[in-house]
């Protein structure tokens, strides 16, 4: 079987079932933003030392970006590039609730790649983990025998009362979303032309409220949130077409399926859910939508246009492989 017939997603569902329950016991594993593990006694002098403690929980990340899949080489700002690939990560750390904490930076090259846009990669990645205060405390430098890769590992905390995953969504839940979709397919997603928000402050508030069932962030397009969410939570959803908030210059397809725009998508009950925007933009001056619905209907994400016709999605959002 070719990886083209399976999918990242469904590579990964693969990966899973090899690996299995891992050999010490993980809060979270395989299948949301990030892996959460408790925090045990044994290692209390490291604990202390990197300022973990027993109320939280630990969260570990790790994405990659490779040349001509996730960026052009030709024009493309190394400083932003760097940036882009610590703020991924953190974006993952917010969607569960979290704040990042120390990062290791992976970065394969061809041993005639520029140096200088080697420097303004790290300078790129050092400027933003000093806006968030995250310490870069290692990695990796190897060989690449053509495309450059940076891969970027990220640790970070949450407060056990705190975490929150793509599997709390209840039926009735009103879904809600950050900021815009569609930008950054729009831009084509040309790094410089496709702003990037990291909604930590947004994820905090978010967190703290008590009143949100679950959480993702929309990397992979605003549509595949929603079902991952859906399938972790055993559900299924409604996106009002007429309340999905597009970019400047998008439209709603690209809005629906684009991807990269690291917005934050999340479920509370339908009561509540006027509220949890209220609080989110007073408190951060963010833009807050409340787009869909959670139904019963298991694994159903359709699209209610704006004359009430209910359509099935044309795509699960962007995946790797197909």
């Amino acid at each position: 079987m070719k990886l083209s017939k399976l999918g990242e997603f469904g590579l990964i569902e693969k990966i899973n079932n090899i690996i299995g329950e891992p050999a010490r016991k993980a809060v979270l594993g395989i299948g949301d933003d990030t892996a959460v593990i408790e925090i045990q006694n044994s290692n209390i002098e490291i604990l202390n030392k990197f300022q973990f403690t027993k109320s939280k929980y630990q969260l570990l990340t790790t994405d990659t970006m490779v040349q001509g899949v996730h960026f052009r080489l030709k024009g493309t700002s190394f400083y932003d590039l760097g940036e882009r690939a610590l703020a991924i990560n953190i974006s993952d750390i917010a969607s569960m609730g979290g704040s990042p904490t120390y990062a290791l930076v992976t970065i394969g090259a061809n041993k005639n790649f520029s140096v200088e846009k080697i420097e303004e990669l790290y300078k790129g990645i050092r400027d933003l983990a000093k806006r968030y205060k995250i310490g870069v405390v290692g990695g990796e430098t190897v060989g690449s025998p053509k495309e450059f890769v940076i891969s970027i590992t990220l640790l970070g905390e949450a407060g056990k009362e705190y975490l929150l995953t793509r599997s709390g969504a209840q039926v009735g839940d009103s879904i809600l979303v950050t900021g815009n979709f569609g930008g950054p397919k729009a831009a084509k997603f040309d790094i410089g032309k496709s702003k990037l928000n990291v909604r930590l402050k947004e994820a905090d508030l978010i967190a703290k409220s008590g009143l949100c069932t679950s959480m993702t962030d929309s990397s992979d397009g605003l549509v595949r949130s929603v079902v991952e969410i859906c399938r972790k939570s055993n559900s299924g959803a409604r996106l009002y077409a007429d309340c999905v908030p597009i970019a400047k210059k998008a439209r709603l397809k690209q809005a629906l399926y684009g991807g990269e725009e690291y917005e934050l998508v999340f479920t509370a009950p339908e009561e509540k859910a006027k509220e949890l925007k209220s609080l989110i933009s007073r408190k951060s001056r963010t833009k807050v939508s409340i787009c869909g619905k959670i139904v019963p209907d298991y694994g159903e994400v359709k699209v209610v246009n704006m004359q009430g016709k209910v359509s099935p999605i044309l795509s699960a959002g962007f995946e790797h492989f197909k």
